[in-house]
């Protein structure tokens, strides 16, 4: 039997994957495709045209119709159940293609198809011009819950003003991206993509990232959708071959061949254990009789009775309980000789009912009865210890008593909680104020149930009556303080200062206590106030007081929104032979011009010997330090000296300069191939370049873009994704979730942060405010400040490459210096250098 189970399962495993195979040929002969979700279909752009501000009708490839989106006041949102369709297919399969037909303007960096809620992204697919790479931006689970973005970048220049085909293919966690019919890249994502849609606000759009004008895209867009499957990109080309099977069908397919094998170990292990169980059954008396004096007297399930007792055979077991006696409805029951249950006897009768067994006093007579029949006898009088002329008789008594007894002292039953006073034959018991009863049994009084009077309380306004045993109390109410026994005040606890409210509260007394209010600037609940500000703090800033950011160490503006330039400052340590260079969150050292890494150091390049000066080939370059200089010798006369003269020899020296194939005569000026705000001087052979140099304060604004100083134009700067009083202008860069951005003629484009390189085997992952990850020993973690030490500046490491070209190198730590200064998300624990630079963190 179990190996027939699993063969079944075997074979069930077998069928799924050939199944599977089959379905991935059929794909690839080109079965029907689901052409999933059209969105541009989806907006109706064609028939709402006037209702879209920036979009107009053009003609796309194959002649088509193409829309133009241009302007910035866009909003491209899908209209909800288009939405909730889009979000329904990326719940239901792990496997999805992003596919698009348009033309992209050059140096546009603009989404083509984003879910984003408010600022955050979820999924975006973006290009950037400026840059030449093609972005998925995707939302994924961290290691402590939390959502998390991470963005994939394939380096490519999609927005060339040309028409092309984009498709990009998820699978699991494989991502693929084809342009144009050519698979270009596929790779391993960091995580696989959350597609939950937890997140609340969330909106579709296209062509832009959100209703905030940002990431906007400029160009044409012919055909926009989201498919089903990896292998949405067959609906642009037909004839491509599709792979089979994916990353997450070969996961799925994995997943559900190890579950069938966990359920036939499992029905394995029933399988066997129903087998012992059934042998063990095999081998006994299913049906126990129970032995009585050595025979079988009784059958498994028979039940008799034994005298007082019913007893009942149960698998093998002779169990006995007592028989149940019905109830009796009087005081004292009989159990008679020979019967198993008590019984009542017979009532007596006279002038009252007594039950069997009450006794009673008639006249000078004890009376009990018995069954039916009143038995008296004479009561019986005490011995007196007084003589008989001491003896008194009382009415209604049958003995006599002796004059000026103290009974109490005698004996009492008088409860703990009561008194005992003599009487002339007997004693009577009163019990205690505060408490009740008949004086034999004292019950503690409750005077709270009742105000005034002798079994009441007396507390007055502001006071809880509270019982004790005995007695009570008059507690003040919270708030209050003694006036005396029975009376309270209200106490101001504002004025005393005996309250809990926070600093950046306000107390405010009331009847009985105080309640408190967070200040102006401030929110909470009074007890615990935290300030506000109307702006978030950015990179890990911290909200101290009221609109009043503390940034963590590298970044400063009044929402830490800037990045701080250690290169302005003196604490950058480069060496005299280079320059510091300021990068969002870090900096590094770079040899300057002229200069070259060698042996760790930045030494000078002879420009002579490598071919690299700009001299004439009449003049002799001579190098200095970090230059070179062109010369001529003896033999040689100058053409500069011989300006007034004709005569020219074939040993006539030119202080020229060759540039850019070119030969550029002496003091004379000249503009670079595509760089027009650049100038170049030719000084004695010596060519030397300078930007221009913008003085804002001067600047007018003409008809046409200046390009050269668009810092000074405010039509050309950039605002701040979340905090709208910020601006930068046109060249600056910032930081925004994790993202280096930079503003260039009004538009900002944001790519991946560079992060400085580790020099740790197993470096932490980020902590909340981080960028980037770092070393365990790393001393500048978040919560380190800035750090200033006599001796920062040490031997440094070295680098063979910068981080964002080819390949790095491990470092001994011993080649390390000290930490100086700590900035977001690193400091400067290591200097590191490659053959043009040191890089600092």
């Amino acid at each position: 039997m179990k190996s027939t189970i699993s063969k079944l399962f075997t074979s069930l495993g077998c069928i799924l994957a050939s199944a599977l195979l089959i379905m991935c040929y059929l794909v690839v002969l080109g079965g029907a495709f689901d052409p999933g979700i059209d969105l541009l279909k989806g907006l109706n752009l064609q028939a709402n045209l006037s209702q879209y501000e920036g979009i107009s009708i053009t003609q796309g490839t194959q002649k088509k119709i193409a829309f133009k989106l241009q302007g910035t006041n866009r909003k491209l949102i899908l209209p909800h159940k288009t939405y909730e369709r889009a979000v329904e297919l990326l719940k239901k399969n792990s496997d999805f293609t992003l596919a698009a037909t348009l033309k992209q303007e050059e140096r546009n960096p603009g989404t083509i198809i984003s879910f984003s809620s408010g600022y955050n992204r979820y999924f975006e697919l973006q290009s950037s011009g400026r840059r030449n790479e093609i972005r998925f931006h995707y939302s994924y689970i961290g290691p402590k819950n939390e959502l998390m973005v991470h963005m994939e970048s394939f380096p490519y220049r999609l927005a060339d003003n040309k028409w092309h085909k984009i498709a990009v293919s998820i699978s699991g966690t494989e991502i693929q991206l084809i342009i144009d019919c050519h698979p270009l890249y596929k790779r391993v994502m960091h995580s696989v993509p959350d597609r939950n849609f937890s997140a609340s606000n969330m909106q579709l759009l296209v062509g832009q990232r959100n209703l905030n004008g940002h990431s906007l895209f400029k160009g044409e867009l012919q055909d926009v959708r989201l498919l089903p499957g990896p292998y949405g990109y067959l609906l642009q080309c037909e004839h491509m071959d599709s792979q089979c099977p994916t990353c997450g069908q070969f996961l799925q397919l994995q997943s559900f061949i190890m579950e069938l094998q966990q359920n036939l170990s499992q029905l394995n292990q029933k399988l066997d254990d129903s087998i012992k169980k059934i042998k063990r059954l095999e081998t006994c008396d299913c049906k126990k009789s129970c032995h009585m004096n050595g025979s079988i007297s009784r059958e498994d399930g028979e039940k008799w009775e034994k005298g007082c007792d019913q007893c009942q055979c149960k698998e093998g077991i002779v169990k006995c309980y007592k028989k149940p006696c019905p109830e009796t409805k009087c005081k004292n029951p009989v159990l008679k000789e020979g019967e198993c249950c008590p019984k009542c006897l017979k009532p007596c009768f006279k002038e009252i009912e007594y039950e069997h067994g009450d006794e009673h006093i008639s006249g000078c007579n004890n009376c009990t009865c018995n069954d039916g029949n009143i038995i008296c006898g004479l009561i019986t009088c005490p011995a007196l210890s007084c003589s008989e002329d001491e003896q008194i008789s009382v009415a209604g008594e049958c003995c006599k008593y002796c004059k000026d007894v103290d009974y109490c002292a005698l004996g009492h039953n008088c409860n703990d909680n009561a008194k005992c006073f003599n009487l002339n034959t007997s004693y009577t018991c009163k019990c205690n104020k505060g408490f009740q009863g008949d004086g034999y049994h004292c019950t503690d009084v409750n005077e709270c149930l009742e105000r005034g009077g002798e079994n009441g309380h007396h507390c007055n306004s502001y006071t809880q009556c509270v019982n004790n045993y005995g007695s009570y109390d008059c507690q003040c109410l919270s708030g209050f303080s003694y006036v005396d026994k029975w009376n309270c005040a209200e106490i101001d606890e504002c004025e005393t200062g005996n309250h809990s409210c926070n600093e950046n509260a306000q107390c405010k007394n009331t009847i009985g206590s105080y309640s408190c209010e967070c200040k102006s600037g401030y929110s909470g609940s009074g007890f615990e106030c935290v300030p506000i500000c109307e702006s978030p703090c950015l990179n890990g800033g911290e909200c101290i007081a009221p609109n009043e950011c503390e940034c963590r160490a590298g970044y400063e503006g009044s929402s830490c929104e800037k990045d701080l330039d250690e290169c302005k400052t003196a604490d950058h340590g480069c060496p005299s032979t280079s320059v510091c260079v300021n990068m969002p969150g870090w900096y590094y050292c770079k040899c300057k011009p002229g200069y070259e890494m060698k042996d760790n150091n930045c030494v000078d390049i002879n420009e002579c010997e490598e071919g690299t000066h700009s001299c004439h080939e009449s003049a002799k370059c001579v190098n200095t330090e970090g230059h070179f200089e062109c010369k001529c010798d003896n033999n040689m006369k100058s053409s500069y000296n011989l300006v007034k003269s004709r005569q020219t020899t074939i040993h006539d020296c030119k202080l020229s300069c060759m540039f850019e194939n070119n030969e550029i005569e002496d003091q004379k000026q000249i503009t670079p191939r595509n760089q027009p705000c650049i100038t170049c001087t030719c000084s004695k052979g010596v060519i030397s370049c300078e930007e221009p140099t913008c003085d804002c304060s001067k600047w007018r604004r003409s008809e046409d873009r200046d390009l050269c100083c668009p810092q000074c134009d405010p039509n050309e700067s950039c605002q701040h994704q979340e905090l709208k009083h910020v601006t930068f202008k046109s060249g600056e860069q910032w930081i925004y979730q994790c993202q280096t951005c930079e503003c260039l003629y009004g538009e900002f484009d944001c790519w991946k942060m560079d992060c400085p390189p580790l020099f740790c085997e197993n470096p932490l992952p980020p902590e909340p405010g981080d960028c980037c990850r770092r070393c365990p020993n790393d001393s500048c973690g978040f919560n380190n400040s800035t750090i200033a030490t006599a001796n920062a500046i040490g031997k440094p490491c070295f680098f063979e490459k910068h981080p964002d070209e080819l390949q790095q190198q491990q470092l001994q730590s011993k080649d390390c210096t000290t930490c100086s200064t700590c900035k977001v998300p690193y400091c400067a624990q290591l200097q590191v250098s490659n053959t043009s630079c040191f890089v600092h963190r």
